[in-house]
């Protein structure tokens, strides 16, 4: 386990950036917002993708400790009751090999758990449902964690003849704190051959690794639906996108997952 940060006041830390985690919306060109919530109409091909679970994963390609919590992810990606999303971090990118899936948008995500849970950020570290955090290659802990759990907000994702998408969340208890609703785009299944560092001459194959972060909104309680237009899946890196509802709380930290989806092509 690499360990990075660990005093909370260090200058060097890398800062949440604005209109990622700061409350602004991104938005996605077209995107219409619809108001309402129904499952299956005509001329939609349901593809509802809801899931009882989140495991995000923080890994490095320049971290020897991650190979073993990327197979674990990959387990956890073959579940149809799970979301097990990849984020590769580009803080150990100094050691002398540039993680190629690593984006600052994954870095500052992890980064906004930091006040939640240990006050510093690590490779591997898992991350369950927004409410706990544990190493990523131990998989009985994840295990014990996961048995049980169920998200409380479904959600639904559509696609139209015409290509568009939309994005059904039905109504649930009124949050206390905002509720975000965030896209993630992803790739499906990426193998990269590494030629330095700690994992030099290793090739590791990540699973549904993040691209790309967007919010589309917020959810108050109330059932919504929000449309996207076909082009969003035009994207050449990506595979699919998943959905999710995430609670923020004081200085833009991440607190718990209520609701997730996948979409894939």
């Amino acid at each position: 386990m690499k360990v990075l940060y660990i005093n909370a006041g260090i200058e060097a830390q890398p800062r949440i950036k604005t209109g990622v985690y700061a409350g602004r919306f991104l938005g996605v060109a077209g995107l219409a917002f619809i108001g309402c919530f129904s499952l299956s109409s005509n001329g939609q091909a349901q593809q509802n993708s809801n899931r009882d679970a989140v495991v995000e994963l923080y890994t490095s390609q320049g971290c020897k400790s991650c190979p073993a919590a990327d197979e674990i992810l990959a387990e956890a990606a073959d579940d149809p009751n799970i979301l097990a999303l990849s984020f590769n971090v580009n803080y150990w990118d100094y050691l002398g090999w540039r993680d190629t899936l690593a984006t600052q948008e994954n870095t500052d995500r992890q980064q906004a758990y930091r006040d939640a849970f240990t006050k510093m950020v690590y490779t591997p570290q898992m991350i369950i449902n927004g409410r706990v955090q544990m190493n990523g290659g131990d998989a009985t802990a994840i295990t014990e964690q996961l048995e049980g759990t169920k998200l409380q907000v479904p959600i639904a994702i559509q696609r139209s003849e015409d290509g568009r998408l939309s994005i059904e969340i039905a109504t649930g208890e009124k949050p206390p704190f905002p509720v975000h609703v965030l896209i993630f785009y992803i790739r499906d299944s990426v193998s990269i051959p590494i030629t330095k560092g700690e994992n030099a001459g290793k090739s590791v194959t990540y699973r549904n690794t993040v691209a790309d972060i967007d919010t589309i909104g917020l959810w108050e309680g109330k059932a919504v639906t929000f449309e996207l237009p076909a082009s969003e899946l035009d994207r050449k890196d990506v595979t699919g996108f998943a959905v999710i509802l995430q609670e923020f709380h004081e200085k833009n930290s991440l607190g718990p997952i209520l609701g997730a989806a996948l979409f894939r092509e």
